[in-house]
């Protein structure tokens, strides 16, 4: 089966309190507070994705459970309005990031022509794989010369030990021949994945791309679950299907991007390039002479183009991970040319006929909100003297939560709670 992994202790709270079918409209609440209301329509939809998602039976436990999360995602989203936690600089670029993220999610749903169908014959190998524990080990190169020359290496009696404490940086991986433990659906890259169980045990792969690199692949040994039954296939397809369609949705999105870059043509010299990686660290950190010779580089496309201010604000929006992977001007030109399709994306989502769709903005909405919580309970596990400490994670969790519910009341329907039919 394969597992979910939780850092903090937000229970079902990130997981099924924020479904997008709470669109549904209800004159039914079944609880009510002075701050929103929770219809009935919204949890029995949040609830059955909840017995759909874990397997387990209904009973009155898990009703009452699902509910009092849903009351607390309640007291959390209210207490980010009036607190103002919502509006503080960090929180509100984090914000921004998820709007839009979450439209460019919605260009692709909507833009993306494709029915995604999923065979059953790919939705029951999918099942199998959940349950199979992959043992692995592998090696890692940005490029596929480095990945080729590590498998020439392998050919030629160097041992996975020695490799891997040459390239890689994390200790533990340098340290244990680049042995990843066990695994199994959905937990790896897809393509990862997919030579891995294709892979007999001890066979070693060519070079695989993934979307961080090239990985050359061993098995080591493999773990079955020795009861598959129908039913639990069952119980699981739906959620399965719904990762293959991601899947594939990924893979369509690749081949739009690319011909959007195609056609965006971009342009910027050489010279210019060399000269914007050279300056890379000052320019992000704001070091740069208003008489530099940057302010004359220029980026052209087809349909627009960049003076360096814009440049500079576009490179200034990415993360610091993003950051980290310029490693030379070629990396530099990428970033850049993923920057301008962005742009060329957005240009396109303000122009859709759907932009200002009222589920459109609901989702986004519910999309802010989610992050408005996880962006909380980080600041709660912050604050602790061991943020990694399940258990004090917890504690602080449930000690907030305690606060919240004692300035305001929540007025349940428990009768609606034990009787509704799913």
């Amino acid at each position: 089966m394969y597992t979910l992994r939780i850092k903090h202790a937000a229970i079902f709270l990130l997981l099924f309190g924020c479904s997008s079918n709470e669109q549904a409209n209800s004159s039914i609440n079944i609880v009510t507070t002075e701050f929103g209301e929770i219809s009935l329509d919204s949890f029995i939809n949040n609830y059955n994705d909840f017995l759909r998602f874990t397997g387990v039976e209904d009973n009155l436990n898990f009703r009452a459970g699902l509910l009092n999360s849903e009351i607390d995602r309640l007291y959390l989203l209210h207490h980010a309005d009036i607190s103002g936690f919502r509006n503080r600089p960090y929180i509100s670029q984090k914000l921004k990031s998820v709007r839009l993220q979450t439209l460019l999610n919605e260009f692709y749903l909507r833009e993306i022509d494709s029915p995604f169908e999923v065979s059953i014959e790919d939705t029951r190998e999918a099942f199998r794989r959940t349950k199979v524990q992959i043992h692995a080990r592998h090696l890692y190169s940005p490029t596929i010369e480095g990945a080729e020359e590590l498998k020439r290496k392998l050919n030629r009696g160097k041992s996975f030990n020695e490799l891997a404490a040459e390239i890689f940086q994390d200790p533990q991986l340098a340290g244990n021949g680049g042995d990843l433990g066990f695994f199994t659906f959905n937990e790896m890259d897809p393509a990862f994945e997919e030579v891995a169980y294709a892979l007999k045990d001890g066979e070693i792969s060519n070079p695989v791309k993934t979307q961080n690199g090239f990985s050359i692949i061993q098995v080591i040994e493999r773990v079955y679950e020795p009861i598959i039954t129908e039913y639990d296939y069952q119980v699981h397809r739906e959620d399965i299907e719904i990762i293959l369609r991601q899947r594939m949705l990924k893979d369509e999105v690749k081949e739009y991007t690319s011909t959007i870059h195609s056609q965006l043509s971009l342009e910027i010299s050489s010279d210019d390039l060399e000269l914007l990686f050279s300056m890379f660290a000052d320019i992000i950190s704001n070091s740069v002479s208003q008489d530099s010779d940057l302010r004359n580089i220029h980026i052209d496309t087809a349909t627009f183009s960049w003076n360096f201010d814009e440049i500079l604000q576009a490179l200034k929006a990415t993360t610091e991970n993003q950051r980290m992977q310029v490693q030379s001007p070629d990396d530099l030109y990428m970033m850049l040319s993923g920057l301008c399709v962005r742009k060329e994306l957005f240009k396109r989502i303000e122009n859709a006929n759907w932009r200002n769709d009222q589920d459109v903005e609901q989702t986004i909405n519910e999309a802010e909100n989610r992050r408005v919580i996880r962006l909380l309970i980080d600041q709660i596990n912050n604050d602790l003297d061991n943020p990694e400490d399940l258990n004090e994670s917890r504690s602080a969790y449930f000690a907030f939560i305690k606060i919240l519910r004692s300035e305001a009341e929540a007025s349940i329907d428990r009768d609606l709670l034990k009787s509704f039919i799913l």
